[in-house]
């Protein structure tokens, strides 16, 4: 029999299941591909490539529709049956409420390791595959990602405003700004055109041939000049009627490969993750003792020698206010200079160990989210089972409304946790844990009040108390006789 009612059990889930999964997904997949649309559409892209890269960017919409699928789907399966008495009838039968349970939470044990294996195997494949498709759309429509009056930097070292762009594959530019973004000491340039074709280069694929028309070529040329010879050179600038530009991308069609955490974490599988996270802690052990070293080196060693000189007996190289005006002018401007200079070394430092750190929350999240996403399914089937039973609702009506505000409440826990990790203000591991650290003792009080049968949404319960509580402090009448007789 309870074999029978095991298989009933599960077939009464499984319904709603697969009919709240469908529906939940394309309503996530339908409003993932509207908000990056407007980057595809008209872009000379065929249909076939924008729904196969839209596939692949959205499929890692399942992490969020399976648990919430679960929360619904126990509240509605368990509400329902509570709805037509089949829960009382069970239980009056003499199983309790656990032995219910137990294959639904056998079958979502099953679910929740599928989830895993999915954010282990499958979203790297599928990160892979529309970087592939990205990279390709790069090398065949460069113009593809590019915005309309819009300043962009989707090219490395490069800046773009391109007013207009048209042609049968979006090639033809007009109004076309282009700025060289040169590092310290580099020459920089800037191009002003009126028309310009894009197109990648025939012979070679590392390359973007830009070919631009009617313009003119800024150029500073400040490399192995020293600052008066900077302040002294004329503008330079160049007429053309036709200029060829070739933008090297080779930085961007390499940046996946594996040598770069910074973008590779995310096509790793759980292992991979696993060795970069350890390669990261030994690079990063490593980096601050050199840091430490080199900060008591230059620091704290000086400071401690400085107190062990005699200062009275020491001579004075030499007095600054016997000097000229601008050798004391000059003594202090390098003061100035090597103070300035030591500043900008910490600040560098400080920001090179904020963005290592915030790499390491990146990927440290990323590996415990597989785990996280799995052990919220649990929980949620717990609440969900747990308040189905309670409110003995089915049907899409409350147990909508309940699912949703838990969902609500859950995610904008869980999603701000992670960006105060990425922001370097929380622990990666707690953050990634810290929605089901709160959750948890909600779901087991829940199962305790459904295993009670307790009216946990009854508001009497709470007021009853309160309501006989202040009866005692009202005045009673002193002949003992109703008032309507007086």
């Amino acid at each position: 029999m309870l074999k029978k009612l095991d298989w009933y059990i599960i077939k009464t889930f499984l319904g709603p299941f697969f009919f709240i999964f469908s529906v939940l997904f394309f309503i996530f997949i339908v409003q993932f591909a509207w908000q990056q649309m407007q980057n595809l559409i008209g872009k000379g892209l065929d249909s076939i490539t924008i729904a196969e890269l839209l596939f692949w960017l959205g499929i890692n919409v399942v992490q969020l529709v399976l648990p919430l699928t679960i929360l619904l789907g126990s509240i509605m399966t368990m509400g329902g049956f509570g709805e037509r008495y089949e829960l009382a009838a069970m239980k009056a039968s003499g199983i309790s409420l656990t032995r219910i349970l137990a294959p639904l939470f056998a079958l979502i044990i099953l679910l929740s390791i599928g989830l895993y294996v999915f954010g282990d195997k499958v979203m790297p494949f599928s990160a892979r595959k529309a970087r592939s498709i990205y990279l390709n759309i790069i090398q065949t429509k460069p113009t593809a990602n590019i915005k309309e009056g819009v300043f962009i930097e989707s090219v490395p070292g490069f800046q773009m405003k391109i007013n207009k762009v048209s042609g049968e594959n979006s090639e033809k530019l007009e109004d076309v700004f282009v700025h060289k973004n040169a590092s310290s000491g580099e020459d920089n340039m800037t191009i002003i055109a009126k028309k310009g074709n894009l197109a990648p280069d025939k012979l070679d694929n590392n390359y973007l041939k830009m070919e631009l028309y009617d313009g003119i070529a800024y150029t500073d040329n400040v490399k192995d000049k020293n600052i008066n010879q900077r302040k002294n050179q004329e503008n330079q600038y160049t007429k053309f009627d036709t200029l060829n530009y070739y933008i090297d991308i080779s930085e961007l069609l390499n940046s996946g490969k594996e040598e770069d955490p910074g973008n590779s974490y995310k096509f790793l599988d759980g292992a991979g993750l696993r060795l970069l996270i350890d390669s990261l802690n030994t690079d990063y052990k490593k980096y601050y003792k050199t840091y430490q070293d080199n900060v008591f080196n230059q620091n704290y060693f000086y400071t401690n020698k400085i107190k062990t000189i005699d200062s009275l007996k020491t001579k004075t190289v030499f007095a600054l206010n016997k000097k000229n005006k601008d050798d004391q002018d000059r003594v202090l401007n390098q003061a100035i200079q090597m103070v300035n200079r030591d500043q900008e070394n910490l600040d560098f430092s400080k920001n090179e160990i904020i963005n290592r750190e915030k790499l390491y929350s990146k990927i440290d999240i990323q590996y415990q989210r597989n785990f996280s996403y799995a052990v919220t399914c649990v929980i949620f089937f717990l609440i969900g089972s747990s308040l189905g039973a309670i409110v003995k609702k089915g049907g899409i009506g409350m147990p909508v409304i309940i699912s949703i505000i838990i969902f609500v409440i859950y995610f904008i826990i869980n999603f701000s946790a992670e960006n105060m990790a990425k922001n370097g203000t929380l622990n990666s591991s707690i953050a990634a844990w810290l929605a089901n650290i709160i959750s948890l003792p909600f779901s087991i009080l829940f199962c305790f009040k459904a295993n009670q049968d307790s009216e946990l949404f009854n508001i009497s319960i709470y007021l009853d108390p309160i309501i006989k509580y202040f009866n005692k402090f009202k005045k009673t009448n002193k002949n003992g006789e109703h008032s309507r007789y007086q």
